[in-house]
């Protein structure tokens, strides 16, 4: 048996263009995917800061003393009158929002500039020395704090200059401003549920929402999405490789010449898993080491974390097995090479897809998750990003135990296809 799995490894190893399928195609749609569409789809785009203009046209004494003149006309004791200013002063919405784009949390986002006016900053926008302009209109905090107060309709606006509506910056500013005025209008309602009691505005990053690829566990970064989706998909082609030499040597008659040998049927069957399990391990090897190597795919990783990844990869080496048994099993049976080439043609992609090596298949909908759940690469692809983000093996033992029972299937299958008889 040893000398039919040599003979494998070396027929493949001398074949350029499967190779070149194996190993250097992955390779290449790891660089192209981690670098072209990681950034889009996991958000990991270095930007910098955006220049933002503010105008301030608000004077806030002018404002609490129309204020003042309006309380006092409605009769209003002073003293509560006083305290409704001070309440004011504490709740300025230009304040707040000053507050908010200064924050530290907002420091890495926005490059805040105030030495302009709004004909300057306008002119700035022009010229891209801007990309975005903040105008707080006079009376703004006035109208603000007469609408709380007599609740009526305000007219305070603040207003968003962008040269491009559709630019990502002008995107990331009116998030900002949107998610300040929903905050700010938030805590006015409890304030006036609280009858005028002062509530801390607290805008945080969270507020404006993050990308999230994963419910729970470490964030998985665009390489190592790819190196393992790009693993799966290729292993995949190890099995409808070893299954058309197969049917290469039925058809040059070396498997005839092996049975009139004496060597028994199922010990080539048993061959080909084999050899089948072998190239794929050292497949899949060979690829998690590069991509550590060029893009530290798996860097400050832990040995258990290397243990639990080779148990991984042995589980799916297995299937791929049983895969690679399976179609030698149905080529030899019925004379026919057509189910190796429909899946290394066709169904590969297919599996690709719904197994989420090119692209992040929950995106979709949930039943699409589990429909590619159901395919042995789509099984191994979750049991492998569950262990970068940090669960425990026992959290994606369902995976590795559906994987092991596809892989008895389709050895058991295989053994009952392969023919029995010493000559064919």
């Amino acid at each position: 048996m040893w000398n039919l799995i040599k003979k494998d490894f070396l027929t493949i190893s001398r074949d350029r263009s499967e190779f070149l399928i194996l190993l250097v195609m992955p390779m290449v749609l790891i660089t192209i995917l981690g670098f072209a569409l990681g950034s889009i789809m996991f958000g990991t785009v270095d930007m910098d800061p955006i220049p933002v203009a503010l105008i301030i046209e608000n004077d806030l004494e002018q404002d609490l003393e129309q204020f003042r003149k309006d309380l006092t006309a409605e009769g209003i004791p002073e003293q509560a009158i006083e305290q409704m200013i001070i309440n004011a002063e504490e709740i300025d919405p230009v304040a707040s929002l000053e507050t908010v784009l200064r924050s530290p949390e907002l420091s890495d986002m926005i490059d805040l500039k105030e030495n302009y006016d709004q004909e300057q900053a306008e002119e700035a926008l022009t010229t891209d020395e801007v990309l975005a302009v903040i105008t707080i209109p006079e009376q703004f905090s006035y109208h603000t704090l007469f609408a709380f107060y007599f609740e009526e309709e305000t007219e305070a606006d603040i207003g968003l200059f962008v040269q491009d509506h559709e630019q990502i910056q002008a995107t990331i500013v009116e998030g900002i401003l949107t998610s300040f005025s929903d905050q700010y209008n938030l805590e006015l309602s409890i304030a006036f549920a609280t009858e005028g009691e002062t509530v801390e505005t607290t805008i945080s990053e969270e507020n404006f929402g993050t990308i999230t690829h994963f419910s729970t566990g470490k964030p998985v970064s665009a390489f190592q999405y790819y190196t393992i989706g790009m693993a799966v998909m290729f292993a995949l082609y190890v099995a409808s490789t070893v299954s058309s030499n197969a049917f290469k040597e039925k058809k040059n008659h070396m498997f005839a010449r092996l049975m009139m040998t004496g060597e028994r049927p199922l010990n080539y069957l048993l061959s080909k898993v084999i050899s089948a399990v072998i190239l794929t391990l050292v497949q899949l090897t060979i690829l998690f080491i590069a991509s550590t190597l060029l893009f530290q795919t798996f860097t400050g990783t832990s040995v258990e974390f290397w243990v639990s990844l080779a148990i991984i990869s042995f589980v799916f080496s297995l299937v791929i097995g049983g895969l690679a048994a399976f179609m030698t099993a149905i080529a030899i049976q019925f004379n026919n090479d057509a189910i190796s080439g429909f899946f290394s043609g066709g169904a590969v992609v297919i599996f690709a897809f719904l197994g989420g090596s090119l692209s992040p298949i929950e995106q979709f909908s949930p039943l699409m998750r589990e429909l590619g759940n159901l395919t042995p690469n789509g099984a191994m692809m979750t049991a492998y990003l569950q262990l970068i983000q940090g669960f425990n093996i026992n959290d994606f033992l369902p995976m590795i135990y559906r994987v092991l029972l596809m892989a008895v299937l389709f050895i058991s299958l295989a053994v009952a296809i392969f023919p029995k008889r010493r000559l064919i």
